[in-house]
């Protein structure tokens, strides 16, 4: 009989260390040190998820921890460690935050995390984001830390706007009569999620609901004529938010009246967020507008724009705002008109502008402001070649995996964590040259 054959070299799995998170990491101690130097404390205690995505740069733990089990970092001058408990250390430190530097305090899942905290601040001049006993509440101070945002959010931005839009895109263009909000929202929801991007919040508003219902999620009621598609998504803590319309065959007069005004308000904030402006004087430009094609009270059914990043809304754009944009920050504009709406996230840099959701195969309306063309999107109109009442439609769970093909760029960048190499296998793409696994191991 013969003997299954020995494997002298069994596969081994390695963790891998990624340079441009560690380096990011070690930027934003340095300024939590300035932020202790300045308020005379002796640490910083982070336990809100969203400064503590900041402070890792992406780690997400959202999806580890749960209301009744908590994490937090502690953070010194010299050191920053994780308090957590046993059940999500292992995910914590060889997941989310691999060799970023950090040191683990830990207890049971059963013994109170405060008891913990409590342990770590005794004694201490500590801020904190979250107000607990015994610590300095500093939120504001901790959130200004936030603004303006690395080379390494930039570029996850950039990566995160694409698949956000492709996701709200391609559900536009797969409306066809009969489907209801829930089901498109549910499509959009499955293209974020099966590339590891959390849908935050969708809106899929048919045939005008959101004029009266502006911040209207979505229903059971079936799409007629036509419908605004929007999402904020977010990957390794950071925001992207994006609104398109899709009308099916004809565009209503009454839609394409309010979106060739709506447009011109949607230009001009993307065409004046610029580095150094305050947004006061940005919004009053484009309250202008409003006023001069009879809209004067429009914009008061709806906010306009956000500074987004780790939240939603960083700052949200306001008559007479004092808050100053500055490079490199990203605005999420949102405008809406009657029924209309639409939205983009523009990235603000030293001395440009970068329309992150903008892309080239959706129609697009060309307004000029200053003598400059502003590219906005325009409506997609689905033709009625397209909406044969006998076209059949698959309802199936599985009928939506044509949303990636294999020959788009949305499908063939990993989002997710690359973070074991098979170290028994050829090694030579990984000695000598760094590149050739430093661009992919960015990614997580």
């Amino acid at each position: 009989m013969n003997q299954p054959e020995q494997q002298d070299n069994p596969p081994q799995r390695l963790l891998v260390q990624d340079a441009a998170r560690r380096a990011d990491v070690e930027s934003k101690q340095q300024q939590i040190r300035s932020l202790i130097s300045q308020t005379n404390a002796d640490a910083v205690l982070l336990q809100d998820p969203t400064n503590i995505a900041w402070f890792t740069a992406g780690a997400d733990l959202y999806r580890c921890t749960t209301d009744s089990s908590r994490t937090s970092i502690f953070l010194t001058p010299e050191a920053r460690l994780f308090a957590t408990n046993a059940v999500d250390s292992a995910q914590i430190f060889e997941r989310e935050a691999f060799g970023l530097g950090f040191q683990l305090k830990q207890r049971e899942w059963f013994q109170p995390h405060q008891d913990l905290i409590g342990d770590l601040c005794r004694g201490r001049k500590v801020l904190t984001d979250i107000p607990v006993a015994g610590t300095t509440a500093a939120p504001d101070l901790i959130a200004a830390l936030r603004q303006p945002l690395s080379n390494l959010d930039v570029k996850r931005l950039r990566q995160l706007a694409r698949v956000a839009t492709h996701a709200v895109e391609a559900t536009a263009r797969r409306v066809r009569p009969g489907m209801t909000e829930s089901e498109v929202a549910g499509e959009v929801s499955h293209r974020l999620v099966k590339r590891t991007v959390t849908p935050v919040r969708i809106q899929v508003c048919a045939d005008g609901r959101n004029e009266r219902f502006r911040h209207w999620l979505y229903g059971e009621d079936p799409i007629k004529q036509y419908a605004v598609i929007s999402c904020m998504a977010r990957r390794w803590g950071l925001h992207v938010g994006v609104s398109r319309t899709v009308c099916l065959d004809t565009v209503p007069d009454d839609l394409a009246d309010a979106y060739s005004k709506l447009v011109l308000m949607h230009a001009t904030g993307q065409f004046f967020s610029r580095n150094g402006t305050q947004l006061g004087d940005v919004w009053s430009k484009v309250h202008r507008i409003y006023e001069k094609f009879g809209l004067a009270s429009e914009w008061q059914k709806s906010d306009q724009a956000d500074i987004i990043g780790f939240t939603t809304s960083e700052h949200q754009v306001l008559p007479e705002s004092p808050v100053f944009l500055t490079a490199p920050t990203a605005v999420y504009w949102h405008p809406s008109v009657g029924p209309t709406m639409v939205g983009d996230t523009v990235l603000i840099q030293d001395r440009s502008a970068h329309f992150l959701t903008a892309r080239s195969d959706w129609p697009t309306v060309q307004v000029q402001v200053k003598g400059r063309t502003v590219p906005c999107p325009g409506i997609l109109r689905i033709p009625s070649s397209a909406l044969s009442a006998n076209e059949e439609r698959d309802t199936s769970p599985g009928s939506i995996d044509d949303a990636f093909p294999s020959d788009d760029d949305e499908a063939n960048t990993r989002l997710d964590s690359i973070w074991e190499l098979d170290m028994t296998a050829d090694q030579s793409v990984f000695e000598g040259d760094d590149s050739a696994w430093s661009e992919e191991s960015v990614l997580d």
